[in-house]
């Protein structure tokens, strides 16, 4: 069987990064091959995981006609079966040229509830009339194009991520706590609700507690957040961190991930603090609900709810035998349901059972898909 996997180009994003581990999981036991439809920009991490993996792939012309002409020339001299896109872009690229030169199986991409209407309603006319399937990465993206009138050939395969050696924490119970929170700074990470929280947080601790509040990423809303800190006078207690060298070291230097999105799809954030053992206090956005198992390797919230986050907070604030066996758990839940080998699986699973794809309320039945929100 010979795959091609799409995306639209090397630069720093979640999507890009799983059409690499998907090449990975996948050129061990087929053909595969990464087309990348722009040339630039190229974010210089993933080109290193191209190389040190050996993924064979091309980068297709800027020109647009160009480009059509290769990735058609592509497909015919090497006889692919199977196309896996990822983003809106190389979803419909792959939909058209697909269509057109006859390949067995084309598979689009969805990878957020909340898109814009022209980019939706693109997205269901190539999954309604040119598509074999849809795949989203999140159960929220999979209700929203059912709605949104998608025909049922939708299902959710979660992002994977490669699991980190279990970190070996200072156990000593330290009353400074670092809190954390990585994302780019936009609306919907509703920093104004992680602000009020952590301010909440403040006035209910012992005054023995010291608190330190890192929100790490960039984005159109620093002045708004700075300006928060300001008014609930956090400046001794939060800091912005912008394009630190690696965010693991950040994490593994912090106690608590704390989220408080107004909309997610699943949050590679979330699976990154897991990876660290982190317990995570979350807002009930997207499927974090998925991620986090309320009580068990974290808390859920309401989103907007900042007394309800902040109390979550203090629980973990205070117990430290909490917080060890809260990010234990969701290490553990991260590894059987999300790590690699279980991304790897799910997608060999579909493959080898392509000729009979059964979907049921978005998960595939000839497969175990990841674990609903009452599993650990």
């Amino acid at each position: 069987m010979n795959i091609c996997i799409t995306i639209n180009s090397l630069v720093d994003g979640g999507a890009e990064k799983q059409s690499l581990l998907l090449a990975k999981a996948l050129q061990s036991h087929y053909a595969v091959a990464l087309i990348i439809l722009n040339p630039e920009p190229i974010y210089a991490p993933h080109h290193k995981i191209i190389e040190e993996e050996n993924i064979n792939h091309v980068f297709l012309s800027k020109n647009p006609v160009k480009k059509y002409f290769e990735f058609i020339s592509f497909i015919k001299k090497n006889k692919i079966d199977v196309i896996f896109s990822f983003l809106p872009a190389d979803t419909l690229w792959a939909a058209i040229c697909g269509k057109i030169t006859g390949v067995p199986y084309v598979f689009g991409g969805i990878r957020n509830s909340h898109i814009t209407r022209p980019k939706f309603a693109a997205l269901r006319f190539a999954n309604n009339y040119l598509l074999n399937y849809t795949i989203a990465n999140n159960f929220a993206a999979y209700a929203s194009s059912i709605k949104f009138g998608f025909r049922n050939k939708v299902f959710v395969i979660a992002n994977g991520i490669e699991i980190r050696p279990i970190l070996q924490r200072d156990k000593t119970d330290s009353k400074i706590i670092t809190i954390i929170s990585v994302g780019r700074l936009v609306k919907q990470k509703r920093y104004d609700t992680a602000l009020k929280t952590i301010f909440e947080l403040k006035n209910s601790l012992d005054k023995n507690f010291r608190l330190h509040y890192r929100i790490v990423g960039s984005g159109p809303e620093e002045d708004e957040i700075l300006a928060d800190i300001e008014k609930f006078k956090l400046q001794n207690e939060a800091q912005i961190i912008k394009n630190p060298p690696n965010v693991y070291e950040l994490l593994e230097s912090s106690d608590i991930y704390l989220c408080t999105s107004s909309f997610e799809g699943i949050s590679n954030s979330i699976m990154e603090a897991m990876n660290c053992a982190l317990p995570v206090v979350a807002t009930d956005a997207g499927d974090n609900s998925r991620l986090v198992i309320n009580e068990k390797n974290g808390f859920i919230a309401k989103i907007e709810d900042y007394k309800t986050l902040a109390a979550h907070l203090g629980n973990l604030v205070k117990s430290l035998s909490m917080r060890e066996q809260m990010g234990l758990e969701g290490y553990n839940h991260l590894m059987q349901n999300f790590g690699y080998e279980a991304f790897q699986k799910k997608y060999l699973g579909l493959l080898d059972k392509i000729t009979e794809i059964q979907i049921k309320d978005g998960e595939l039945q000839t497969q175990t898909q990841y674990s609903n929100k009452t599993d650990a």
